[in-house]
């Protein structure tokens, strides 16, 4: 056996050793996202995701609305999805915005399943983490968009942790953005507090 095999081998060797000894190691710091974080409702001890029952208003002169879970049939799929419908009057479109959100891509993230603005149907949508996250991970998503008005594409959507702390007092600040074609549509900084939900976009209160 020459020195490069011999290297090779004990490279190896080192590396299984590792593994061994430390299985885990690249988890010790992930903490649980609740769902309920997102609603605006107590935070427990809980490391399931759940659907509580709620019917809530956040945000600049509680604007935001948040009531479920409901049942909605998805038109393109015929299946029927649990969602928390999220609405607030638009003076823009001069008219109530509505979205249909659920848990998506494997329970690492809340989504929007579809949005009444252009009747866009989103496949694996990504708007807010859950699940399991550490501080500072990026995480990236493909949507696929089924929109009325602009026809059929995909978005990607990536969300970077800025502030997770393991305290159910603690808030959650994260960065969201949508690419499309290598081309940034959209970038926001979220923030969200137990029993507040939102509380700021881009550093900004009013929103």
């Amino acid at each position: 056996m020459n020195k490069l095999k011999i290297k090779y081998f004990m490279q190896r060797i080192l590396v299984v050793f590792i593994l061994v000894l430390f299985p885990i190691i690249s988890f010790a710091d992930e903490i649980f996202i609740p769902v309920e974080l997102w609603l605006g409702e107590n935070i427990t001890e809980s490391e399931k995701i759940i659907f509580p029952e709620v019917n809530f208003k956040f945000g600049y002169k509680e604007r935001h609305k948040i009531k479920g879970p409901t049942i909605w049939e998805n038109s393109k799929t015929n299946q029927n999805i649990k969602v928390y419908v999220r609405s607030r009057y638009s003076k823009k479109e001069d008219k109530e915005i509505s979205q249909l959100w659920t848990v998506t891509n494997n329970n690492q993230c809340l989504g929007r399943v579809f949005d009444n603005r252009g009747n866009r149907f989103i496949e694996n949508g990504c708007k807010f983490p859950i699940g399991f996250w550490k501080q500072g991970e990026s995480r990236s998503f493909t949507s696929n968009y089924f929109d009325e008005k602009k026809g059929n594409y995909k978005r990607i959507k990536t969300i970077t942790i800025l502030n997770l702390e393991k305290n159910n007092k603690s808030c959650l600040k994260f960065n969201w953005k949508s690419s499309q074609k290598g081309t940034v549509i959209d970038e926001n900084i979220y923030e969200y507090c137990p029993r507040k939900g939102l509380v700021k976009v881009n550093g900004k209160e009013k929103f």
